[in-house]
């Protein structure tokens, strides 16, 4: 990443924190990786293992660990978060990207702020509500009776407050729609991926507390509850009237079954299927490990008949005490 101009090492370390090891007047132009860097490049690194790479001629000073800097023979810029820091720096030097698309006329809304952004092709109901400095990229659908507070980012084709799966069985046993009549709620500084989903309430609001993050493919139905910065990665689906606390993890391709709690400080890992409530705080798995496939078919055939396997295990141990 080129930058619109050079900076001095002393310079960035002021601004974000750092300790200088080397010439403080060393310049820097561009952001790069580790693995590509650019001319006169500023890099972070962070394990070493990939030390071996801080050689290239092309980077002039590393983003990096007090340890790490003892073993690279170049200017380091010293954070306690190295990834962390370089992060900021990016924020701070790039220009947010939804200004290469058409922006919509948002002065017709009632209730969007005026420092919001937000693509021409988002289809934004007259009544949503939206704070300051969001961000709604293209073909996000945003229903009536949605509220989102400040500096939110909703990715393309993102659709929030459609109606929740709310089916019962008539006289003819034949599915009836319950209609849902409630909203959704989004705290300040959340995020919410490509092609995700948030079903609105069926009579209360769905809610996303602040700093919730959400990647992409991500089904969340109505009445969830999720608690201050929790992060949940792709393909997750979270069924109905489930709460889930604060400070919690929820790893990519997980199912969460409806009506449960997951308390504050809950860490599942990917393709776990949450069937009951989790009360304590922790990490959780299920499944089980890729294996060949002749294993895993024996072992299959094995554990339908562990139940059975172990009724006779325990009356031969009966048998052998009587």
């Amino acid at each position: 990443m080129l930058l619109t101009k050079k900076h001095t090492i002393l310079q960035l370390a002021e601004k974000y924190n750092c300790e200088i090891k080397g010439d403080k007047q060393t310049q820097i132009s561009s952001f790069a990786s580790l693995v590509k860097p650019t001319d006169e490049s500023l890099v972070f690194i962070n394990d070493k293992k990939m030390l071996e790479l801080a050689d290239n001629d092309n980077i002039t000073c590393l983003l990096t660990t007090d340890e790490l800097s003892k073993s690279i023979n170049k200017s380091c810029l010293i954070s306690t978060n190295p990834q962390l820091t370089f992060s900021r720096m990016l924020a701070d030097n790039i220009k947010e990207k939804i200004n290469f698309h058409t922006i919509k006329d948002t002065t017709k809304y009632k209730s969007i702020a005026s420092t919001t952004l937000i693509a021409d092709s988002a289809d934004v109901s007259d009544d949503v509500v939206i704070g300051d400095n969001c961000i709604i990229y293209p073909n996000v659908t945003i229903y009536s009776n949605v509220k989102i507070d400040s500096n939110v980012i909703i990715h393309s084709g993102a659709v929030i407050g459609a109606d929740g799966f709310g089916l019962v069985l008539n006289e003819e046993k034949l599915w009836e729609k319950i209609p849902q009549v409630g909203g959704v709620s989004i705290g300040d500084f959340v995020e919410i991926g490509a092609n995700t989903t948030i079903d609105r309430g069926s009579i209360d609001m769905t809610r996303i507390e602040q700093n919730v993050k959400i990647d992409n493919l991500v089904h969340i139905a109505h009445n969830v509850q999720i608690g201050t910065n929790t992060a949940i990665a792709a393909c997750v689906g979270i069924a109905g009237s489930t709460i889930i606390g604060k400070n919690c993890t929820i790893g990519g391709g997980s199912g969460i079954n409806g009506h449960i709690i997951i308390t504050d400080d809950v860490h599942i890992h990917g393709m776990t299927m949450v069937t009951k409530s989790l009360l304590k705080p922790g990490q959780y798995a299920s499944g089980t490990t890729v294996e060949p496939v002749e294993s895993w078919r024996r072992n299959q055939a094995r554990f339908k008949s562990l139940d059975n396997t172990l009724k006779k295990f325990n009356r031969d141990i009966g048998e052998k005490n009587d």
